[in-house]
């Protein structure tokens, strides 16, 4: 097998990837291969490239970032049945983590453990623009994000700017969507201010789907936040966060499906977010759960709750 590290230089600290190659060069008789990432993006032409390079023999990648890279990677990847995608996080959320326990989460921070890994058979979000883990979003959070991208560069420096004033400006920008809904077929056009579909249990880093969504159930757990003003909006987020389910399920249109389309009725383009990378199309958006459809790497002994 291929071992092969795709390393984001500008997730978490600037010293990441020295450390990481520091650590292999610990491990006997190992052979990799480790590349970083030039800009945005990159990491998926990477991982293509790869995958072609050794079109006969199996290949683990190593998604070395936040939730962001391992997005691209998975986008390079595809259902590539002979590539296996591991995660070592050094993002700010690494949201799909959080479909494991607290205790195992933590393994995942652990190179070795990921090299002496194995695989487990997760579900995927499949879009006319791109792929997803985690989730598919717009709305709410999508502003945040795009706030957040337009200060990479502040980042990048080392000035951190609060996550709570991305989204005091994202809340003041806030306009109602007008949307054409179908859910496996079932019309839920409204006025809305968010929509995620899941296959995660986090988005955002603290924002919790409610209870019975699993990523490996052929299913796409969903929460539609209808328009009702900033102040409905707010209460909305503070019992996402609190993990309050009954409310959620009170003030929000929340289920599971398989397939999604959205459209804006206005014809104007949808920005949304994909487990962290934001992409803007017009039209309208086809979301669909694709299961099985990824060799995830866990530590030994890991299994999904």
């Amino acid at each position: 097998m291929k071992h092969i590290f795709i390393v984001n230089p500008y997730a978490g600290n600037m010293t990441f990837g020295n450390n990481l190659r520091l650590q292999l060069e610990q491990f006997k008789n190992f052979e990799y291969f480790l590349f970083y990432s030039r800009y945005t993006g990159n990491d998926t032409e990477l991982t293509k490239k790869i995958i072609d390079f050794f079109p006969d023999e199996k290949i683990r990648i190593y998604a070395c970032g936040g939730s962001g890279t391992l997005r691209n990677v998975l986008e390079g990847v595809g259902e590539n049945s002979r590539v296996e995608i591991a995660f070592y996080p050094c993002g700010m959320t690494n949201d799909f983590l959080k479909t494991f326990s607290v205790e195992d989460r933590e393994r995942f921070g652990d190179i070795k453990e990921l090299v002496n890994g194995e695989t487990i058979s997760v579900d995927s979000i499949l879009t006319n623009h791109g792929r997803a883990i985690n989730t598919f979003s717009f709305g709410m959070d999508a502003e945040i994000m795009r706030y957040i991208e337009t200060q990479h560069p502040v980042r990048t420096v080392g000035v951190q700017i609060p996550y709570s004033a991305y989204v005091f400006r994202a809340l003041i920008g806030l306009k109602r969507m007008d949307l054409k809904i179908r859910v496996d077929g079932k019309e839920m056009d409204g006025c809305y201010d968010e929509l995620c579909w899941g296959n995660g249990c986090v988005l955002g880093g603290s924002l919790c789907m409610p209870e019975g969504f699993e990523p490996n159930d052929g299913l796409g757990g969903y929460v539609f936040v209808p328009s009702k003003g900033h102040l409905a909006f707010i209460r909305i987020l503070i019992n996402l966060i609190r993990q309050k389910s009954a409310y959620i399920h009170a003030h929000a249109r929340v289920g599971k499906g398989k397939k999604l389309t959205v459209s804006r009725t206005d014809g104007g383009p949808i920005v949304a977010n994909l487990d962290g990378e934001m992409i803007t199309a017009p039209g309208e958006w086809s979301v669909e759960m694709r299961p099985d459809s990824v060799r995830f790497v866990v530590p030994r002994g890991v299994k999904l709750p």
